[in-house]
């Protein structure tokens, strides 16, 4: 690669512009340095100055593999293009590698395998109310620069206190929140294929690969389905009823109405029906028992109607 070109590259990347194909080629280059013999020497004290800047600048405390990296680039800064521009590409080879949390940090998971509501208190002083036969796990300590968190079945409402570190929520289909201080919403079931964010009070910022990123205000919902994404609104009443001990449901699809259950009783169903249709609303105390939420959804529903059978701790919908 030519010396313009290369710098052309560079100030894309650092402006977010670089297509796939162009930051494949840039990463292929960082790679390629060690073999690289044309490039000029470098004195040792002009290696170690340069060193020292990019640790300083990128890296305050980082492992062996990342100050050999920081030094390939010094050595190609030093010549060809300003330290600025070298070090924020490698800060973003560092960040696309590691984007939710420091490997080797200790995790504590939060199984709540109870019909009742478990609150727990993160090491921010945050507060997470973890549903029932939910799933979530979280460092001991947070790192100076995050507070991650991840969901792994069920339904989580986070009220976040203000830090100048992010605080995200990643579930396993890889939907990622992220917010300063605020209040949402994470509903996410593996088996159903489903994730779902819902704001209370502040803004969320939403990514997921393959789709745009999204910001999302008070009473707004993402919904993500297998190859869809689908936004709407939400009444504040509606969003914090479970966390109230209730269960409102307006308008939802089959979808959502199983979806509803699994939460709040731990079922997993099966069903050949098409999910996406149906119009049902439930408002109703969390304390019933799921056989008398059933009957209630019997005698409601319609478009389709539905009937549910047990069958070895599974609910078939038929």
């Amino acid at each position: 690669m030519d010396k313009g070109t290369l710098l052309l590259l560079l100030e894309k990347f650092r402006q977010g512009a670089c297509s796939p194909e162009e930051e494949a080629l840039l990463y292929k280059w960082l790679d390629a340095l060690d073999a690289e013999d044309t490039l000029p020497a470098l004195s040792a004290d002009e290696i170690q100055t340069i060193k020292m800047n990019m640790q300083e600048q990128i890296w305050p405390k980082t492992v062996n593999r990342y100050r050999r990296i920081g030094l390939r680039i010094a050595r190609v800064a030093a010549v060809i293009v300003p330290l600025v521009i070298s070090g924020y590409f490698v800060q973003r080879f560092f960040h696309r590698n590691h984007r939710l949390a420091p490997a080797g940090m200790a995790w504590q998971t939060v199984k709540n395998n109870s019909g009742q509501l478990q609150k727990i208190v993160l090491p921010d002083q945050s507060v997470a109310v973890v549903g029932p036969y939910s799933t979530i796990e979280y460092p001991t300590h947070f790192p100076d620069d995050a507070r991650p968190v991840k969901i792994r079945e069920g339904k989580a409402f986070f009220d976040v206190v203000k830090d100048t570190r992010p605080f995200s929520v990643e579930d396993n289909s890889g939907v990622r929140t992220t917010v300063l201080g605020t209040s949402f919403t994470v509903e996410a079931s593996k088996s159903m294929h489903i994730s779902r964010i819902a704001v209370a009070t502040g803004k969320v910022q939403v990514e997921q690969k393959g789709f745009a990123t999204a910001v999302l205000g008070p009473s707004q919902r993402l919904t993500f389905r297998e190859q869809s994404i689908e936004k709407d609104s939400i009444a504040a009443t509606d969003l914090l009823a479970w966390t109230n001990g209730e269960i409102i449901l307006r308008n939802a699809t089959l979808q959502e109405l199983l979806l509803t259950i699994k939460n709040q009783y731990g079922i997993t169903t099966t069903t050949a029906l098409n999910t996406n249709q149906g119009n049902y609303n439930l408002h109703i105390p969390a304390t019933m028992t799921l056989q008398e939420v059933l009957d209630i959804v019997e005698k409601i529903s319609y478009r389709p109607k539905i009937q549910f059978t047990m069958q070895d701790k599974q609910l078939i919908v038929n």
